[in-house]
């Protein structure tokens, strides 16, 4: 069984509860259970193998879902074959602040951002998940100019400033139920606030230069001409194709192309690229192909030049789009809802066979716009994906941070256009790092003061071993060859098989024997030996006096029986005394330089204790200038606007109130290094 959309469902018992879950996907999530179930009745547990580039594509569930399928047997035995109980034992809820969908105003919002038991919860997945990150397989694909994805900032306008106000006004008449949810609602308010972060036309409004179809269209024509005259290597021929020039990819799942005559984004980012020189007959809709025939035609020009920008949504150019061996740009005009939508995105640049050494990812954010809550959006999501994927396993706790993380907070400060939140992600940033680094350190000194004990408990193990050896080597007879001599119960043998029988048959009495205390049963090279039977009677400890050596003989191999074999075991630590007291004096010496190094680290203080105090003091201001104010106490005496209304609307804070934020960004701690990088 192949399969790459199922595990998007969440709980499977409750997937009719779920918003945006349709029947027909809640029907093919419980078709695949019954399926697996039926197999795994009839076959055992190994019935199925489940490929997907995104095992957790946009939620937390989604791992609870990939391990419903392949393993309820062990959640089961785990005790968290239930959702409720697996969250409740691996899923933390995070409290942070975001900024608001309506775009204007900042709220603490408490969501699931954190794993913990990590090292169980991994160890239970990867029973049944072998994941292989690009990393990981270190394919040959182009580097990223610059070192990571770009990020453009379409500046604000005066009439974009004013319909994001609007959102905020029908945001806070939602909250306040002063309109029912079929006149507006929150999905309504954030569907127009991403419509008017791509282009006010998509809701109505005229648009302020620059439009952010024209910072496309500028950077898209840019790049064309530069490369117009690049030439690449038919894969087909493997000599030099006829046409030159590279390919660009443009990705906006909103506005996508209408009716002939009608406008839309996409209709208007071709005409702004012709205006700059671009051929209108090289720039191509994937939506014009409406088969699989005309699609593969699309791609096949795409591949030989006569192509040179694509534009298209994640769902219809996402998987399945190899156009890979001229591609020089590729730009995200708006933000996905989920990373693994991101992740698809990239994948059509950044792959094997791209002929370029380099490649462009561009990512496009409205400054003070719906674009803000976009990015954070997916940012939130990336982290955990981020880190069950490729986090530091060894970690009880992993919190909402990762470098893919920081790629999207980075778009989220920058495009919010206030400095505070950009203070606002470096700060958390670095305190999230420096926070992990003085947990490490604690966990160290404990058990540095673990190792010291037991390095000192071992060192006194070790004293009492040499002396034991050191004696038993002095006192030792020699056995080997012809001058074997050993007593049992009373008889001396002087050939080995003889004594092994009668030790044999000696110990077999024990083991029969209802007494369970050490008794001599003979002596050998010098030092007596003791029996004593196990408590469950199955085996029998034969102890060399005066010494560390002991040999144990289960009742089967006593029945089964070789009597020269059992002497041989006990003959040979005898004669390797040297060796063992050799190895004992070098154990010994690395156990007083361990327990030494660690007493001496005992007691360090954390390197970076100051500037981590000095870093949360600044974030908790930081915060509190961001956070919303307490709302004032309502009047008693006046009425009630709509009654049965869900309480007062939380304060926001005016996007005007420049005095708070430039007190607060006063009061930031002055760092020249840093700052000079920054061109502070």
């Amino acid at each position: 069984v192949c399969v790459d959309e199922a595990h998007l469902f969440k709980n499977l018992e409750t997937t009719s509860s779920i918003p945006g879950l349709t029947t027909a996907g809640s029907q093919r999530a419980a078709d695949l259970k019954f399926k697996l179930q039926v197999l795994r009745e009839r076959n055992g547990g190994r019935v199925a193998t489940l490929a997907t580039a995104t095992p957790i594509a946009n939620s937390i569930a989604e791992m609870h879902v990939m391990q419903r399928y392949l393993q309820p047997d062990a959640l089961r035995a785990a005790g968290v074959a239930s959702f409720d109980a697996w969250a409740a034992n691996f899923a933390r809820t995070v409290t942070q602040l975001e900024l608001a969908p309506d775009g204007g105003s900042y709220r603490m919002t408490t969501r699931f951002a954190r794993f913990a038991n990590v090292p169980d919860l991994t160890t239970m997945f990867r029973a049944v998940a072998d994941v292989r990150t690009a990393a990981d397989l270190q394919l040959a694909t182009p580097a990223l100019a610059g070192g990571g994805p770009e990020t453009v900032i379409v500046p604000s306008t005066p009439t974009l400033a004013g319909y994001v106000e609007s959102l905020v006004d029908r945001a806070e008449q939602v909250r306040n139920r002063m309109v029912t949810p079929d006149q507006d609602n929150m999905l309504k308010v954030t569907g127009d606030g991403r419509r008017a972060a791509l282009d006010l036309r998509l809701v109505g409004e005229t648009p302020d230069p620059p439009t952010k179809a024209d910072v496309v269209a500028a950077r898209v024509a840019d790049l064309h001409h530069r490369h117009a005259g690049t030439r690449f290597v038919d894969p087909a021929t493997g000599t030099l194709a006829d046409r030159a020039g590279a390919l660009q990819l443009v990705f906006c799942d909103l506005g996508t192309p209408k009716a002939a005559g009608e406008w839309s984004v996409y209709a208007e980012l071709r005409a702004q690229l012709a205006a700059r020189g671009v051929p209108a007959a090289a720039v191509r809709f994937v939506h014009d192909a409406k088969t699989d025939q005309s699609k593969a035609e699309l791609f096949a020009a795409c591949r030989d030049g006569r192509v040179a920008v694509l534009i298209g949504s994640t769902e219809k150019m996402g998987v399945g789009t190899n156009v890979q061996n001229r591609a020089i740009a590729l730009h995200h005009m708006d933000c996905p809802w989920r990373p693994a939508d991101l992740a698809q995105r990239d994948g059509r640049i950044i792959r094997q066979g791209n002929q370029n050494p380099q490649v462009h990812v561009i990512r496009y954010a409205t400054e003070a716009s719906f674009d803000v809550y976009m990015w954070q959006t997916v940012e939130r999501k990336a982290a955990f994906i981020h880190q069950i994927t490729t986090g530091t396993l060894a970690e009880r706790s992993v919190a909402d941070v990762g470098d893919t993380t920081l790629s999207f907070a980075e778009v989220k400060a920058l495009a919010s256009g206030n400095p505070l939140i950009i203070e606002h992600a470096e700060l958390t940033a670095e305190v999230t790092r420096l926070a992990r680094l003085a947990d490490a350190h604690h966990r160290d000194q404990t058990r540095l003061g673990r190792l010291a004990a037991h390095a000192t408990e071992h060192t006194d193990h070790l004293d009492r071993r040499i002396a034991q050896y050191t004696h038993a080597i002095t006192r030792r007879v020699d056995t080997r060859g012809d001058a074997f001599a050993m007593t049992v119960t009373g008889t001396d043998y002087h050939d080995r098989k003889p004594a092994g029988e009668a030790l044999q048959g000696e110990l077999a009495r024990r083991l029969a024997s209802y007494r369970a205390q050490p008794a001599p049963v003979g002596a050998l090279a010098g030092f007596d030996l003791h029996a004593q039977p196990s408590d469950d009677r199955r085996a029998i400890r034969l102890d060399v006096a005066d010494t560390p050596i002991a040999v144990n003989v289960d009742r089967a191999a006593l029945a089964a029986g070789d009597p020269v074999g059992l002497i041989r075991r006990l003959e040979q630590p005898l004669q390797n005394l040297e060796r063992d007291l050799d190895t004992a004096h070098t154990d010994r010496a690395q156990a007083v330089h361990q327990g030494t190094d660690a007493t001496a680290r005992i007691g360090q203080p954390f390197d970076h204790a100051a500037r981590l105090d000095e870093l949360r003091r600044r974030l908790e201001v930081v915060t509190a200038t961001l956070q919303p104010p307490e709302p004032e106490p309502a009047d008693t005496a006046a009425p009630v606007p709509v009654p049965g209304a869900g309480g007062p609307v939380p304060a926001r804070t005016p996007s005007s109130s420049r005095a708070a934020v430039a007190q607060a960004a006063r009061a930031r701690p002055r760092h020249p290094e840093r700052d000079h990088d920054q061109g502070l």
